[in-house]
């Protein structure tokens, strides 16, 4: 048992001196009243099928994409909460919304895309659920610069509450040190997946789409859906 212990205290010292983060015991759940990140498409499949957005075209950036969902078994408010990259280029705060439980919002960058069906933007929300989007509430970042975009190497999305606590993480290529008096939930994921990285589980890690089901993304579904009392039951 000793040894054990010693090696993993050896292995956790070796990652922090390579400015890797130790991976966590177990992952944990966004406790209520916010929402999960669930998917985050930031390096867009390169062939014909990286289109996301089901407008016919493939854009490396317009179709980069970041999901959330309502994984409680109440109705959350939205509004107000943002979807921040590490730069701050992408910065996105959701209208006035409420989700209820198992809804899912879709947030495209949207540089030369057309979405068909109903589509908000920052300042509105949209008139209905999206049917082409598995019925999830879909918006659009609007951009117009290409510079705007999340890196495929090394960036992060940060899921932020209305008083601008980050609440949910996803980082690749890069380590976070910084104290965050609100301690958010962080996934660390791989650079560069070639597809999104899902989240199946709310206290699940987020793994590339293509090891759940093949699929290169699915925005507006989640694979599995299950919520923090059922994972709890587990």
């Amino acid at each position: 048992m000793m040894n054990t212990i010693a090696l993993l205290v050896s292995a956790l010292l070796t990652m922090t001196a390579l400015g890797q983060p130790a991976a966590p015991i177990a992952p944990t759940a966004v406790p209520f009243p916010h929402p999960a990140i669930t998917e985050v498409l930031f390096h867009v499949p390169r062939d014909s099928e990286g289109d996301p957005t089901l407008d016919g075209v493939r854009d490396p950036v317009g179709d980069e994409f970041i999901e959330i969902a309502n994984l409680h078994d109440r109705a959350i408010d939205i509004t107000g909460y943002t979807l921040t990259d590490r730069g701050g280029q992408i910065a996105f705060t959701f209208p006035r919304l409420t989700l209820a439980p198992g809804e899912v919002a879709v947030v495209f960058n949207g540089l030369n895309t057309s979405i068909e069906g109903p589509v908000g933007t920052s300042s509105e929300a949209p008139t209905a659920r999206n049917p082409n989007f598995n019925n999830a509430w879909v918006f659009t970042l609007g951009n117009t610069k290409r510079t705007v975009a999340l890196n495929n190497q090394k960036d992060r999305v940060a899921l932020s509450t209305p008083a601008g606590a980050p609440v949910d993480m996803v980082i690749w290529g890069e380590t976070d040190a910084r104290d965050y008096t609100s301690r958010p939930r962080v996934a660390y994921v791989k650079p560069s997946p070639g597809c999104s990285v899902q989240r199946v589980r709310q206290t699940g890690e987020l793994l590339p789409h293509t090891t759940i089901d093949g699929a290169l993304f699915s925005p507006g579904w989640i694979p599995e859906r299950v919520t923090i009392s059922e994972a709890e039951d587990d």
